[in-house]
């Protein structure tokens, strides 16, 4: 047990939920081009507020929570704390691309997520948020503001190892499904989407999440453990209920 990937240990013991997080019919539907237009645009907005609200600053809290120090332990390129802000500082320029790529995209095919027009239903308390939205933002802030690196880290991989993971599934469903001369401002879209989350360099970024964490030295059944665990718990509940209802 003791040389058990810390990864490994939370995926085989919370493998139905963590499929569960990452076979929702929104992403069948979304994989195979049939999905409606106002789903899909719902979930856009949501994402973005998730990721520009609520993940810039988890992201660059968690690297201030980093031991920088200039000796050769710390600074080199093998070392996890050289890996950590190696992969952190990524994260965040990455998510400020996507956000621009979300806005862009919806601009470009006519989904709109700010649109006034389109939001005049939106909750009077909430604003543009719904309710998993504003607790994952919350939950982010509160993790990167309150916890530990490790809580932070399995929080980070346990986000973007499930985005990944669900953005495959969809793709699973697509197998060029789509009328490729004569597809929908959606589909075209959906196409974008689906390449931009399953490429390569995603795959890379996922993987090196993976990594910092398990070199973390986090000790199976030590408090440590315990609280990264529950960490893992919350990311799943909030994963399995950030895809809209289609």
């Amino acid at each position: 047990m003791s040389d058990q990937k810390f990864t490994n240990y939370l995926l085989d013991k919370y493998a139905e939920d963590f499929k569960k997080a990452t076979t929702h019919p929104f992403l069948k539907t979304a994989g195979e081009g049939t999905i409606e237009s106002e789903p899909l645009r719902e979930w856009l907005k949501q994402d973005y507020l998730y990721a520009y609200v609520g993940y810039i600053k988890f992201a660059s809290s968690l690297l201030s929570k980093l031991h920088l120090s200039p000796t050769a332990s710390s600074i080199t390129k093998t070392s996890n704390v050289s890996r950590s802000v190696e992969v952190l500082t990524f994260s965040l320029a990455n998510v400020k691309r996507e956000t621009d790529f979300f806005l862009e995209t919806a601009s470009k095919y006519g989904l709109g997520v700010f649109d006034n027009k389109q939001n005049q239903n939106k909750d009077k308390l909430l604003g543009e948020y719904n309710e998993i939205t504003r607790s994952y933002v919350d939950f982010l802030h509160a993790i990167g503001g309150l916890g530990s690196i490790e809580e932070g880290l399995t929080l980070l991989w346990g986000m973007e190892k499930a985005y990944y993971e669900a953005w495959s599934y969809a793709k699973s469903h697509y197998q060029d499904k789509f009328p490729k001369s004569n597809l929908s401002e959606t589909q075209k879209a959906l196409e974008l989407f689906i390449d931009n989350w399953t490429n390569s360099e995603f795959k890379e970024f996922v993987d090196g999440c993976e990594e910092i964490l398990n070199n973390s030295e986090i000790k199976l059944g030590s408090e440590s453990s315990e609280r990264c665990e529950d960490v893992f718990k919350r990311t799943l509940w909030l994963e399995q209920r950030f895809w809209p209802s289609i």
